[in-house]
């Protein structure tokens, strides 16, 4: 008979509001709400805790003064192979939050940078009335053949013309732990095939005549050519491919998600066969 993956979601939320009275950078103690769900997949048995901390500064209904950090994140808690390098991945895409050159220590840090550096924001410039947030959703968004996808999804402002806005996506083997890479799940003598079947998917999403450049439709590619990066999720319908805002194209272009169904590649890649 066959098995079935349950994932136990046990949602954590470490919630702490201060006002302008309190030390703003000493962390009160966090208030821990605890629920359950469960996510069905087939072959074995994973748990993990999804954690949510939130922390905030001001008033969330003064939208001239507010500040708010947010981060969503799993844990694994069953002893798998994988176990140590997923939950190491998770915390090291947390700790290396691109708020500062340098890894955090741990979120509250993270907390205490932002926290301080919008009152220092605020004291210089008087009429300052600009909220600032910082949100990461690290989410597993599945499990096709014992490869389980992570998606990563960060925003930041902190003052300045723009938002910043960033999506990952790894792959890990469950059982070694090993982050996949496009190379270990294409076959090498059909990478050139799968390009051109991600070159007329490309042109396609963006309404890009086939005969015309990519160069010439705004596009930044190397070798003037259609290819794809290393930043893709592997799901039982395809392949997901992501293209971070100014990775191929100016900011006005935005991001690009780039879908590559299977019946397309069944027989480039060694996991739809």
């Amino acid at each position: 008979m066959k098995s079935k993956i349950i994932f136990f979601l046990i949602i954590a939320v470490f919630f702490s509001c201060d006002n302008k009275k309190k030390n703003l950078l000493k962390l009160d103690s966090a208030n821990l709400i605890d629920s359950s769900k469960s996510i069905v997949f087939d072959d074995n048995q994973i748990r993990y805790y999804e954690k949510v901390y939130l922390k905030t500064y001001g008033d969330s209904s003064d939208s001239t003064d507010y500040a708010e950090i947010k981060f969503e994140y799993p844990e694994i808690i069953t002893p798998i192979a994988s176990y140590d390098s997923i939950n190491n991945y998770v915390t090291n895409q947390i700790l290396n939050f691109p708020l500062s050159e340098e890894p955090f220590n741990n979120i509250d840090e993270i907390s205490d940078s932002l926290f301080s550096s919008y009152i220092e924001a605020k004291k210089e410039f008087a009429d300052y009335n600009t909220n600032w947030f910082i949100k990461s959703n690290i989410k597993i968004m599945g499990i096709f053949r014992n490869i389980i996808s992570i998606k990563t999804e960060e925003s930041m402002y902190t003052g300045g013309a723009n938002s910043f806005y960033n999506v990952i996506f790894s792959n890990f083997d469950i059982e070694n732990g090993k982050v996949l890479l496009l190379g270990d799940i294409v076959k090498e003598e059909k990478f050139s095939e799968l390009a051109n079947v991600g070159k007329d998917l490309f042109c396609k999403l963006k309404n890009i005549p086939n005969n015309s450049s990519l160069e010439n439709a705004g596009y930044w590619f190397e070798n003037k050519s259609f290819e794809f990066n290393d930043n893709f999720a592997i799901t039982d319908s395809g392949l997901v491919f992501f293209y971070n805002l100014y990775e191929i194209a100016p900011r006005v272009e935005g991001t690009t998600e780039l879908f590559i169904p299977k019946e397309r590649i069944i027989e480039l890649t060694n996991i739809y066969e």
